[in-house]
């Protein structure tokens, strides 16, 4: 993955789904259910995917399947 794919911005929600905004130079993503991003949190980075369910309420779980709650605002950028 090139570098400026995994530019940082902050999670941020807009017309119905998560994006990420604040990226130097890009466009804000939308995110999209199976899509992987990595947030800040604490100390470290933590990947996460994106998940949807069937009524549309939106949510992540990490690579062993563990729901993580991620906030407006926080540091992210599109995982690998």
């Amino acid at each position: 993955m090139a570098s400026h794919e995994r530019q940082e911005g902050f999670l941020d929600y807009g017309s119905g789904r998560h994006k990420l905004i604040g990226r130097a130079g890009r466009e804000d993503h939308y995110l999209h259910a199976g899509e992987w991003v990595e947030v800040w949190i604490g100390t470290r980075w933590v990947s996460v995917q994106v998940q949807a369910d069937v009524w549309g309420w939106w949510y992540f779980l990490d690579a062993d399947g563990v729901r993580v709650e991620v906030q407006v605002g926080m540091r992210a950028r599109v995982g690998s």
